[in-house]
């Protein structure tokens, strides 16, 4: 009887063990909630692109206007447009690109608004440009994605690596996307009651089941850590969502989020160290390129394809923010900036295709401008370096026939500098180039050797010929002063 009830207790404690298992996994089975679920019956799996154009393909850049808090049309000193991309026109129409005229209508004469509408005109269209040279377009059938960089919030800034190039970055940044397919879905099938103004996730099957043009954006870090780092690429599931839909009438968007620590490679410069200014940047990538046409063995019936990448108010916002306030120790922000930028690839290999092509894709360029603060360099490195330097020099003012004097002395100033030299190694980057300090350094070195390559010559010669040797002492003391100075100055300042 006692062995049945021992029994009977194990299975208990067995099945409630078993019970609390399995908790967290049934917790970790996605729900789909009502409004993925009307999503999940009505929506069309076959969106890809959100507007369908027939125009001449011309889109401008952007500007922050930091006194009015606004994005407007970039523009010449005159008021021209400036292009940003053009589809079918690669030929005369490049970035950067000013546009006078628009079927002679003068484009600095009008308003952002009236420029876009204007360019929305199908048919034949004459422009006029820049440089005076009047072109004819004919419009084309095309679509259009247009993400939207909603937000970018540049939180800090741990670490500038600059013996590897490396830049580890904490921030925080929400791409949108329009998806009035998904709102007119729910329109036309009764279930606008669904939509509020929070977020939802999309689940699982919602996501599977449609198509997310969105989720090609991508940054270009070069390594991915899910252990600091948010976004659609984490294996595992995590507490909040990055992936989720979201209603501001009359804008139903899905919105990507991905944040934490990114690591990105930089192209540094440092010619000028320590005395440099370096740019930091983050480039975005639309992950889906432009193009004229779809289809490549019937070019002239296919419709072609654009894909941006515009930031909104927020990121122009929070990047003045962090310039104002930061918490960089080594660095000074100079100034910050959003740039749009043409990626173009003459060898790209198309793998659907199995051809070689010229791919285009837009991206932006999110810069940071910094300076270095240089007190360290010329407190600790270049101060004592010129006072070791003046200390082998004073020699020459020691008289000559003192010669032992002088060679001892120029001989420690020269073993100081050496010995100096690898307490401060540490704080200058190892490349393959020499910086304006490591050209300094080796000038310095130069110039210490002279008054121990001046002392060996007087003990040579002796008390002989003193008056030659004297002579030389003052010609050297004269002109070599002169001489380290403006090299010096050419090193620092003219290169």
């Amino acid at each position: 009887m006692r062995f049945i009830k021992l029994v009977c207790l194990y299975l208990f404690l067995l099945f409630v063990t078993f019970g609390f298992s399995l908790t967290p996994l049934s917790a970790q089975i996605e729900e789909c909630d009502n409004l993925n679920k009307a999503l999940i019956e009505y929506g069309v799996p076959k969106f890809n692109y959100h507007e369908n154009r027939n125009d001449i393909g011309v889109f401008y850049d952007f500007e922050w206007d930091s006194k009015n808090k606004v994005v407007e049309v970039k523009r010449n000193d005159d008021d021209y447009p400036i292009v940003r991309f053009s589809l079918f026109d690669k030929e005369n129409i490049l970035p950067g690109t000013i546009i006078k005229t628009f079927n002679g209508v003068d484009l600095s004469k009008i308003n952002d608004y009236e420029i876009k509408k204007l360019h929305k005109s199908s048919g034949k269209i004459d422009l006029q440009l820049g440089n005076d040279k009047i072109i004819s377009l004919n419009s084309k059938l095309y679509k259009l994605n247009d993400f939207k960089l909603t937000d970018f919030i540049l939180n800090s800034i741990h670490n500038i690596n600059t013996a590897q190039g490396i830049l580890e970055i904490s921030l925080d940044s929400y791409f949108t996307n329009n998806r009035r397919d998904l709102l007119d879905s729910l329109i036309k099938n009764n279930d606008q009651s669904l939509l509020d103004d929070g977020k939802h996730e999309i689940c699982h099957d919602l996501r599977k089941k449609l198509v997310w043009p969105l989720i090609s954006v991508n940054f270009n870090e070069y390594r991915y850590d899910a252990d600091v780092r948010e976004g659609l690429k984490n294996k595992e599931k995590i507490v909040n969502s990055v992936f989720d839909l979201t209603y501001d009438e009359p804008n139903f968007r899905s919105m990507r989020t991905e944040k934490g620590v990114f690591f990105i490679r930089q192209d540094f410069d440092f010619k000028k160290f320590p005395f440099d200014t370096q740019k930091l940047i983050i480039t975005i990538e639309s992950g889906t390129g432009s193009k004229t046409n779809t289809n490549f063995a019937n070019s002239n019936n296919e419709e072609g394809s654009v894909t941006f990448l515009t930031p909104e108010k927020g990121p122009f916002l929070n990047l003045e923010k962090y310039q104002k306030k930061n918490y960089l120790k080594n660095w000074k922000v100079i100034s910050t900036s959003i740039k749009s930028r043409e990626i173009i690839d003459n060898n790209y290999f198309d793998k659907w295709s199995n051809r070689i092509l010229t791919h285009n894709e837009n991206a932006l360029d999110i810069e940071i401008i910094i300076q270095r603060y240089v007190q360290h360099y010329v407190y600790k490195i270049i101060l004592p370096v010129f006072l070791i330097l003046c200390v082998a020099w004073y020699v020459l003012w020691i008289p000559t026939r003192k010669y032992e004097t002088r060679l001892n002395t120029s001989i420690i100033a020269l073993l100081a500098l050496i010995a100096y030299n690898f307490v401060f190694q540490d704080d200058i980057p190892k490349l393959e180039y020499l910086t304006h300090l490591d050209w300094y350094i080796l000038l310095s070195y130069i110039f210490c050797c002279i008054p121990v390559f001046v002392s060996i010559g007087s003990s040579k010669l002796g008390t002989k010929n003193q008056k030659a040797i004297i002579k030389i002492n003052k010609y050297i003391r004269k002109w070599g002063v002169l001489a380290y100075i403006l090299i010096t100055f050419a090193i620092f300042k003219l290169t």
